[in-house]
């Protein structure tokens, strides 16, 4: 019988302690989030900034160059329409 109740006080400490620790580490994890935010609002400041000259450097010369080929068309129908419209009035 007290073979039974030594299992059972080691396996309700053994909870207890299991307990604490969760606990523990659970508080340990709060902190360490709320103490990493501002690293964390860094890198995705800077991934946000990388980002941004990626589009300033690459994406903004390739649309002004499709722009620019578009362009062209452009003023001379541009220029055919304004002939056109002149040669009427």
């Amino acid at each position: 019988m007290f073979e039974l109740f030594g299992i059972l006080a080691l396996i309700a400490v053994g909870a207890v302690v299991f307990g604490v620790i969760a606990i523990v580490l659970g508080l340990l994890k709060l902190v360490l989030k709320i103490a990493l935010i501002p690293l964390a609002l860094l890198f995705k400041g800077l991934a946000l900034l990388i980002g941004l000259l990626v589009v300033l450097f690459v994406v903004g010369p390739l649309v002004f160059g499709i722009g620019l080929v578009v362009l062209i068309p452009l003023l001379l129908l541009g220029g055919v329409i304004w002939a056109g419209v002149a040669l009427v009035t």
